[in-house]
């Protein structure tokens, strides 16, 4: 079996996902889903539930890990226990070896942020992350405007990349700079592009994101309604993202064979993490 620990964002859940059905399909074997970090994560919650998944649960009281003794082992099978050996990402660079693990049962703990671990299944993942929740009327709505139109996401990140001091160190905001540029990308590459904003602080975004071209502020989803946002993403032509999981699946899932895609040249703060496989290589960086 693989099991895979979730935590983070939606964006994030659906990297650590994504990498664990590709494991789970590439060894033929059953997938479970760990979700029991949520019960005290403030943050965020569960959100894979709005997706075609079969959401199997990790039942962590028969769970146990490697490495045991001899007794250990024989009393854990005896209680009717899983053992796992844990697999935990070191950086955040794409590790190849992890398909190499030949053990019966892999417990994953980390983060997966590359498409390089799970783009051989593309086809499958993206039949897994189409959207099985009711859209309400609003999105609906739009998404008839996106098909309709030179449509181009724009996504800005913000809330706790601002407010939370040790986010903002590490992750830091695109700023207006970026943006002003890829969306001049966007208007020499692109003929009348329409501009969709999706923000989790709209209201900035409004005060000070002022484009010549049509534009439309997405501003009537929230936290528990964001997976509307990335089907509206996602059904854009084109894309211009943040440095934020939850824009990248919206370009990523993006199936317009010529879209555009701008990204940060810089998608983190600091230099502590390589970013070197986040950004797919067909992506523009500026």
């Amino acid at each position: 079996m693989v099991a895979v620990e979730l935590i983070g964002g939606l964006g994030n859940q659906m990297f650590q996902f994504a990498t664990a059905r590709a494991l789970a399909l590439s060894r033929n074997e059953k997938l479970l889903l760990d979700q029991h970090l949520f019960a005290d994560y403030e943050l965020h919650s569960y959100g894979l539930d709005h997706f075609n998944i079969e959401s199997v649960f990790l039942e962590k009281e028969k769970t146990i890990f490697e490495p045991l003794s001899l007794t250990r082992k024989v009393k854990a099978i005896l209680l009717q226990k899983n053992i796992y050996h844990l697999y935990t990402e070191k950086d955040l660079t794409y590790n190849e070896k992890l398909f190499e693990f030949s053990h019966k049962n892999i417990f994953l703990k980390g983060y997966f942020q590359s498409e390089k671990y799970f783009i051989q299944f593309e086809d499958q993942l993206r039949k897994d992350f189409e959207i099985k929740s009711p859209l309400k009327k609003e999105t609906t709505g739009l998404l008839k405007i996106i098909e309709a139109e030179n449509s181009v996401s724009l996504h800005i990140r913000r809330g706790d990349y601002v407010s939370n001091p040790s986010a903002n160190a590490i992750h830091g905001t695109c700023d207006l700079n970026y943006y002003h540029r890829a969306i001049e990308v966007i208007k020499e590459k692109i003929e009348n592009p329409i501009f969709f904003i999706f923000s989790d602080d709209i209201d900035w975004a409004k005060e000070n994101l002022k484009l010549e071209n049509t534009t439309y502020f997405v501003d009537f989803n929230d936290a528990s309604t964001n997976y509307e946002d990335l089907k509206l993403m996602s059904t854009c032509k084109h894309n211009i993202i943040a440095n934020s999981s939850f824009s990248w699946w919206g370009a990523w899932l993006n199936a317009n064979k010529s879209k555009t895609v701008i990204a940060p040249l810089r998608w983190f703060k600091t230099d502590i993490h390589n970013s070197k496989d986040i950004i797919p290589e067909s992506w523009m960086k500026i």
